[in-house]
């Protein structure tokens, strides 16, 4: 397997560009379509996930 020119800082790249796009309020968003289309019964799992998504992105 080849490397990609620019290795890891070609990924590192794409991860930022992810967390800009992320946004804590993009995550709620998010999160509230999820809930939106799922039983009530999902709601606090992905109430926790998106929360656990916001700490990532924090990093």
């Amino acid at each position: 397997m080849s490397e990609q020119k620019g290795g890891l800082g070609g990924l590192g790249g794409f991860v930022e560009k992810a967390k800009e796009a992320l946004t804590d309020e993009r995550i709620d968003q998010v999160a509230d379509l999820v809930k939106g289309r799922t039983s009530d019964s999902v709601d606090k799992h992905v109430d926790t996930v998106a929360e656990q998504a916001k700490k990532l992105n924090d990093r």
